[in-house]
């Protein structure tokens, strides 16, 4: 495949006491040759010199980990990974920064995956994080039930119809009441939200704000169970890039409800049928159709590497129809030969290598043991290079104390003094940016119960029905499915792969 298309970068480092073999000129030199070989398109360059073998001030290094999240490339080009990183623990930081930030990491003399230990945590504590994100904000909900069943206001603008009094309580506007029950009866004589809103904006009514009254602004009022008396608290899904989606919500074991918490205006029938009558007019045949494919982004051809997509197959005397997977280029004209699966058969497949090689109960505690020993190696090691930096940033704090001394006596040269003050600052500023980064990941939290119990909760979601918790979890094990004529590769991230003759999985249509 080419890689005309893909920008990347060059990172090259050395130690100053060793600069033979593995020069900046050497290293650039391999990474310059290896792009040109594989096609790709170099457009950045930064270099360090490392003054210690142990720990590193890495200013370019840092800013190239900041440009990774500005767009500015695609993949990082290193000689070996040793000039990326003093050690494998801190590789798995930095590669996790880069592959969030959708950046490749590439080494021209060794392949990236030499660590089982580091694929296996990668894989385990991306899953665990939003497992134990949503259990502590399930455990906080449970912390503000108190204040919920008080029925306070908890900031912002309260709704068209209400006021807030000085206890923080909701109270009725009756004048703002009036307009949110024509918005009710004039919906459910017919007229859709546009209507309304023309309606109420021709007759002088504005919004809360003071604006003209719109589709959305409708739709809302509309669906505010506030109106029919329920306090609802933490509905909303949360800001994304400064903006709140307010047609997304949370599940519903997020979301706290209590009812007849606040005066209504709306009677709770009227509101009922409002929402029946939105319901029906969302419903429509292209809902009907959605079907839930697992495996969707991680399926690919082995023939024509296209991926394979969900879709639907007509086959035996009653033409029943069966979900399968085909591969995206088989019906161009030209296309791909290649079989479909059904959905059945590979995702049971996939779910079950899964449990046996991942979730089975021998597999979780030699999982559990490796994530323990290499977060235990990560820590003292990280301790060890915040006392180097902390340590530093005081002598640091030092020389400029005597610069300033020096100044205040009229001793040396002003602008040498102010030019070495600068540098010092600089390279305080480093050791702090990396000591928080450093402090950042910390995996002392870690301990065998929790990542025990976070395993299991994956087999659980793998053998329960719910398909989105099933997804999460392929999400976070499975690497890719490739489908051949005559066999299924299963490549899962950390580092197992398995193999099994097609005629053992099943596939192709009718099957």
């Amino acid at each position: 495949m080419s890689n005309e298309n893909v920008r990347a970068a060059a990172y090259a480092r050395y130690s100053s006491d060793n600069q033979r073999e593995e020069s900046i000129e050497a290293q650039l030199r391999a990474i310059k040759e290896f792009a040109k070989k594989e096609g790709y398109n170099l457009v950045k360059i930064y270099i360090d010199e490392a003054k210690s073998a142990t720990t590193d001030d890495r200013p370019n290094f840092l800013q190239m980990i900041e440009d990774s999240s500005k767009g500015m490339f695609d993949a990082v080009i290193v000689h070996k990974l040793d000039r990326f990183s003093r050690n494998r623990y801190d590789s798995a930081f930095y590669k996790r920064i880069l592959k969030k930030n959708g950046v490749k990491l590439i080494s021209v003399l060794e392949p990236l995956d030499d660590s089982p230990e580091s694929i296996i945590l990668e894989s385990v504590l991306e899953g665990m994080a939003e497992y134990y994100s949503r259990n502590l904000a399930r455990e906080v909900m449970k912390g503000m039930k108190e204040t919920a069943l008080q029925a306070k206001h908890t900031g912002g603008r309260p709704p068209l119809g209400y006021d807030i009094d000085k206890d923080g309580k909701y109270v009725t506007n009756q004048k703002e009441a009036l307009v949110v029950k024509k918005i009710y009866d004039l919906f459910l004589q017919g007229y859709g939200y546009g209507k309304i809103a023309e309606e109420l904006n021709y007759q002088g009514y504005r919004t809360k704000r003071g604006n003209l009254f719109t589709k959305n602004s409708i739709y809302e009022i509309l669906i505010n169970e506030k109106y029919k008396g329920t306090y609802v608290f933490n509905r909303r899904t949360s800001k994304k890039e400064g903006k709140r989606n307010n047609h997304k919500y949370k599940d519903t074991d997020e979301v706290i409800r209590i009812s007849n918490a606040l005066p209504a205006i709306i009677d709770e029938e009227v509101f009922h049928k409002v929402q029946e009558k939105i319901s029906r007019r969302m419903r429509g045949p292209r809902m009907t159709g959605k079907r839930f494919y697992l495996l969707t982004g991680k399926i690919f051809c082995g023939e024509c590497t296209s991926a394979y997509i969900g879709n639907g197959y007509r086959g035996g005397r009653n033409g029943k129809k069966y979900p399968i997977y085909m591969c995206g280029n088989r019906d161009r004209s030209g296309g791909c030969k290649n079989k479909s699966i059904r959905q059945d058969v590979i995702e049971k497949y996939v779910i079950d290598q899964l449990l046996n090689n991942i979730f089975s109960e021998h597999v979780i505690m030699d999982i559990t043991k490796k994530i323990l020993d290499y977060a235990q190696k990560y820590d003292i090691e990280k301790n060890e290079e915040i006392n180097y930096l902390e340590q530093k940033r005081k002598d640091l704090s030092s020389k400029i104390e005597r610069l300033i001394d020096a100044i205040e006596e009229g001793f040396g040269d002003k602008e040498l003094i102010s030019r070495r003050m600068k540098t010092y600052k600089e390279e305080m500023l480093q050791c702090e940016n990396r000591v928080a980064e450093l402090k950042a990941t910390e995996y002392s939290w870690l301990d065998s119960e929790k990542i025990i119990n976070y395993l299991k909760y994956c087999r659980e979601a793998l053998l329960s029905e719910d398909p989105k918790a099933k997804r999460k979890i392929i999400e976070t094990f499975v690497d890719k499915i490739i489908i051949y004529p005559d066999r299924i590769d299963l490549s899962l991230k950390v580092d197992m792969k398995f193999e099994t003759e097609r005629g053992k999985v099943g596939g192709g249509e009718g099957n």
